[in-house]
């Protein structure tokens, strides 16, 4: 009957440890050791300005893109086309829209001047996401005076990277951080650490005050 115990336990921690383990994991491309008042600000993008940001993937199942951008004091953003592209084959993996709407949260709408916080963008997951090089593209398409936005740059990290603005290379990552929608290895592996850390613990406590 014990071991039937014992083997039922391990099955659910088992299940428990992969379904935390499960998950949507993000990696930023740029260096996460510099703090945000290192940040530095882009140019002003407008109608005929845009980003592109070249980057490789270090794992599967890249699913997402945020990105930190600033109105740059402007009441309103204008319309900006983003495309996804495998920069090998030259496909198009998405496409959308960041406008407005996409800033309709708690940060965007407080009282700072600069109006600066995350955009989420999510996209199908490319299963075999792991060393292929991409694309990502930020261009106005329908921007007045005083709609438009900035994107937020940085010291790159330790993924490949090519950073360009309205045409200009820059030595530097947008704030963006990639998210995988995987199987963590670390994760599953630091949950068992601590199961089992829990497990001696109980053990030694119930010897200590039998």
């Amino acid at each position: 009957m014990k071991i039937t115990k014992k083997i039922i336990l391990f099955i659910v921690v088992l299940a428990l440890a992969t379904l935390y383990s499960y998950g949507i994991w993000p990696r930023a491309i740029y260096n996460t050791d510099i703090g945000s008042g290192a940040y530095e600000i882009s140019d002003l993008l407008k109608e005929d300005t845009s980003v592109e940001q070249y980057f490789t993937c270090k794992d599967k199942g890249l699913c997402g893109i945020s990105i930190r951008i600033s109105k740059s004091g402007n009441p309103v953003i204008g319309t900006y086309d983003w495309t996804l592209t495998d920069a090998e084959s030259g496909k198009k993996i998405a496409s959308g829209v960041i406008d407005e709407a996409a800033t309709n949260n708690k940060y965007f709408n407080s009282s700072s001047p600069q109006k600066k916080e995350i955009v989420k963008i999510d996209f199908p997951k490319q299963n075999e996401s792991k060393g292929r090089e991409y694309l990502f593209t930020i261009k106005g398409s329908d921007i007045k005076e005083d709609e438009s936005m900035s994107v937020y740059m940085t010291e790159k990290g330790n993924i490949d990277s090519k950073l360009s603005i309205n045409g200009e290379q820059k030595n530097k990552a947008s704030i963006v951080k990639l998210q995988y929608k995987r199987f963590n290895l670390e994760t599953f592996i630091v949950f068992w650490v601590i199961m089992g850390y829990l497990f001696v613990f109980i053990k030694f406590m119930n010897k200590l005050f039998r």
